[in-house]
């Protein structure tokens, strides 16, 4: 219960540190015997112990004040790669800010919270806050607080404030380096001219044209129908046919089953390494779990499987 007072009181405003405290102490003391003897010097030996604790209330929340702070997006990895966090702190005022602790509020599975010590930050500064955050299993983790702490510049009180710091991290499932698997492998021998013949489709720039449409971003250049584009004062692209074998990989995962924890995530890392596979031998390739149905691009598929868990869809698609 008091440590949820003091908690409360250096968030919203101040706690005293240790030395608070025994210089409070000492203060009503000095009072007390200045009272009883009337000693004067007494009288000035408190009054100045007061006058440092006041200034320290004062000083210590106003030096976290125009601090800004701005975090770079994280960029996936896979489960035992390190995630890399980047801030930046910006001091908008005029004034020096010195002896901060800055504290990132990661999610517990992830770990203990990050702690970094600043000495100084120059008027009108910036400073650069980047580590390394070890992973061990998948996940989409999300946080959304900095903490800023300090006690400066007396030492006597502590004042802590909370920064939106808010953003995802996603951590994907272990892919193994398959060197080969049988049942892709055999897959692919009864249909390959098939899909060659399907990229040489892909990678045509003449004939084969099924229809013309406007231009969208992200379409290549090379499929843009220029004479038809100039006509219509606008880009208008080629649609082309593709020959298929009518063959696909489609890797599913029942997430509604009686799963075992440790057998689920065998399970996860086994299809996301058959995904991979399946995409090194360019063979078309679908994820579908009862939540989100079929999905074939590689992100997605990649997200899915990083946040997907037991009971996830009870009542979703049908297989």
């Amino acid at each position: 219960m008091l440590q949820r007072l003091i908690d409360r009181l250096e968030t919203r405003w101040i706690a005293p540190a240790y030395s608070g405290w025994l210089i409070m102490g000492i203060a009503v003391f000095f009072f007390g015997a200045a009272t009883n003897t009337l000693a004067g010097w007494l009288y000035v030996m408190s009054g100045v112990m007061f006058a440092l604790l006041a200034i320290a209330a004062v000083l210590s929340p106003r030096n976290l004040q125009g601090i800004q702070v701005q975090r770079q997006p994280i960029r996936p990895t896979s489960a035992g790669s390190a995630l890399l966090i980047d801030l930046t702190l910006e001091n908008t005022t005029a004034q020096a800010k010195v002896l901060i602790q800055i504290s990132d509020q990661i999610p517990s599975a992830l770990g203990p919270s990050p702690e970094k010590a600043i000495a100084a930050l120059k008027p009108h500064g910036t400073y650069q806050w980047r580590y390394e955050l070890p992973t061990q299993r998948r996940g989409i983790y999300h946080w959304h607080h900095l903490q800023l702490r300090t006690a400066a510049p007396l030492g006597l009180f502590w004042s802590r404030r909370y920064h939106d710091g808010r953003v995802n991290a996603v951590v994907y499932p272990t892919i193994l380096p398959l060197s080969h698997c049988p049942l892709l492998d055999q897959l692919g021998e009864n249909s390959q001219f098939q899909w060659h013949q399907e990229q040489r489709t892909e990678a045509a720039t003449e004939g084969l044209t099924r229809a013309l449409r406007p231009y969208r971003w992200g379409d290549p250049t090379r499929l843009i129908h220029w004479r038809t584009s100039a006509r219509y004062g606008e880009l208008r692209v080629r649609e082309l046919e593709h020959h298929t074998s009518g063959q696909s990989v489609t890797l599913a995962l029942d997430t509604a089953a009686t799963w075992d924890t440790e057998a689920f995530e065998q399970a996860v890392t086994a299809l996301a390494s058959l995904y991979h596979y399946a995409l090194t031998l360019n063979l078309p390739v679908q994820l579908w779990t009862p939540k989100t149905g079929l999905l074939s691009e590689r992100i997605a598929v990649l997200t899915t499987l990083a946040g997907v868990q037991i009971g996830d869809g009870q009542n979703g698609r049908s297989p």
